[in-house]
């Protein structure tokens, strides 16, 4: 492990502008991992670290000791307080980072059991708790039109909690083509919708369509889905939170399932 206190360092300026820079993270196909929960999560996945840098605390830490124990080759770099404070994505910083390959999603078969789809979701939180939710309900797949938030950023990372890693995630997809070629029931997620969810029969392959915070899904993607459906709400909402709507409907799937 090398220490490194000086700011002209070369490994150093690197990672800084890796953390600064979301489109050199792109250019060069890397995500930032900060915190000990994603980088075990990332582990876990049977995926390999090849950089990480941690602070005196972060060495000093059991738990992140044993990470750093399983990192076998990778570079690992013990920065001084100050420079790890300024390529933590937190306020308190957490002892350990690390840049990792950005796996590479694969899209579904046109029967896959359980796929959710999100279209111009912009709201990093919002992005984050669906791919939560997705890999708790077991969907797999998760495919985000063009202009979602970026699903490798560190703050649907943070919000996700692992998730990423136990699903594939498609970026820049055509929803409404994928739809075209998918044989199980797509059900567009809107107020208007003609059915209630819990009418509908989710125990076969099922896309699921969550739409954009304030707009909604496109008229191009309801024409395309097989079903527009509505949540019941008795209450004064006018609308749900689109990572609250998207989650109760993939647990509606998982409860008509487990029956």
């Amino acid at each position: 492990m090398k220490a490194v206190s000086s700011r002209d360092n070369a490994a150093y300026k690197r990672m800084s502008r890796l953390f600064s820079s979301g489109q050199e993270r792109r250019a060069q196909g890397l995500s930032l991992l900060d915190g000990a929960h994603l980088v075990a999560a990332f582990l876990d996945s049977g995926r390999v670290i090849e950089e990480a840098a941690v602070n005196r605390a972060g060495a000093e830490d059991a738990e992140i000791a044993r990470l750093l124990g399983r990192l076998g080759s990778a570079r690992i770099t013990l920065l001084s307080d100050s420079l790890f404070k300024s390529i933590s994505t937190v306020d308190s910083p957490t002892g350990i980072v690390a840049f990792v390959k950005t796996p590479e999603g694969r899209m579904p078969s046109r029967d896959a059991a359980l796929v959710l789809g999100l279209e111009d979701i912009q709201d990093p939180g919002n992005v984050g708790t669906l791919l939560r939710s997705a890999a708790a309900a077991g969907a797999g797949h998760v495919l985000l039109s063009k202009r979602c938030a970026f699903a490798w950023s560190p703050k649907v990372l943070r919000a996700a909690m692992g998730a990423h890693f136990s699903l594939d995630i498609v970026e820049g997809v055509d929803l409404p083509a994928f739809l075209s070629g998918y044989r199980g029931t797509s059900v567009a997620l809107a107020g208007e919708g003609e059915r209630s969810l819990y009418d509908l029969d989710l125990r076969g392959p099922v896309a699921l369509l969550v739409g954009n915070e304030g707009a909604g899904l496109s008229d191009a993607l309801l024409a395309a889905a097989k079903v527009r459906a509505k949540i019941p709400m008795p209450g004064r909402a006018e609308s749900l939170n689109a990572g609250v709507a998207g989650s109760l409907a993939l647990f509606e799937c998982v409860r008509q399932r487990v029956k």
